[in-house]
């Protein structure tokens, strides 16, 4: 096996993944934060630079607390890098730093598109799918913000989320055709239109949900009169010219930061919406 490659220290990530699976086996699959500075991000996708900025503009607008929606590894170039550097800020600030499981932190995923080809040590693969198994679900902000990498199923208890039983919170997408819809995305994944993202809001007393998973020119959108927030917060995209978006509560105030490439080729915010 490939003790070390691409500048990661194997036996330094799997020691990470062993310290942070305890961590989330602690975490429920539905965690409570409690906070007045919260920032919430969308998709990396082994996307270093985006996930620095994202970590200096945390400290320039002083949040105390960051909830990060999935999809760390794959695509990009530097998976393992932004792992490592999310579990090790996840082992120093273990009750501010929330790390949601998305789709791609699952076994039949990451072995497609990108992580193992990085890593290239199976046993080093399999911890971390292991560890990946262990992250919660989704968050929930001062008792009404609902955060989740994917979406939701058909009349759902956000009391009853299971680690075990996770899929439709890690694959459904919003929809403009009420009910259940078929996905693009393959058999298993679904799509919810409005009138279940109602039932759902109304059921579990939530006034905004907060979702990643899909890839936006914008960085982020909105769905279902402004009641859902769709973010994506890696720029140029497998090539592309997209910006990217992360959001921050701060003192009750949601606020939406887009960036992306400057004149100097580094990211730099390009301006902040509501």
């Amino acid at each position: 096996m490939n003790n070390e490659g691409n500048g990661i220290d194997h036996t330094i990530l799997f020691a990470l993944l062993e310290k942070t699976s305890g961590l989330f086996k602690k975490e429920a699959a539905l965690v409570r934060i409690t906070s007045a500075n919260v920032m919430i991000v969308g998709d990396i996708h082994g996307n270093l630079r985006a996930l620095e900025f994202i970590l200096q503009m945390r400290r320039k607008l002083e949040c105390n607390d960051i909830v990060f929606l999935g999809d760390y590894v794959d695509r990009g170039k530097n998976s393992v890098a932004v792992l490592s550097q999310l579990l090790e800020l996840k082992l120093r600030e273990t009750q501010n730093i929330i790390l949601l499981r998305g789709n791609h932190e699952t076994l039949e995923m990451n072995n497609r598109y990108g992580f193992y080809e990085e890593v290239r040590d199976y046993d080093l693969f399999l911890a971390a799918n292991r560890t990946f198994q262990e992250m919660p679900i989704a968050a929930l902000i001062n008792n009404s913000i609902f955060c989740v990498h994917g979406g939701i199923p058909e009349q759902a208890e956000i009391e009853e989320i299971s680690k075990d039983d996770s899929f439709p919170y890690l694959w459904n997408d919003p929809s403009n055709s009420n009910g259940m819809t078929p996905s693009s995305r393959g058999l298993r994944p679904q799509c919810f239109g409005k009138d279940v993202f109602n039932e759902f809001m109304e059921r579990n007393h939530l006034s905004l949900m907060i979702r990643a998973h899909t890839a936006l020119f914008e960085g982020y959108a909105w769905w279902f009169d402004k009641r859902l927030l769709s973010l994506f917060s890696t720029p140029e995209y497998t090539g592309k010219n997209n910006v990217a978006a992360f959001s921050t509560l701060i003192s009750r105030e949601l606020s939406i930061h887009k960036f992306g490439r400057s004149e100097n080729d580094s990211y730099s915010l390009i301006c902040n919406n509501f």
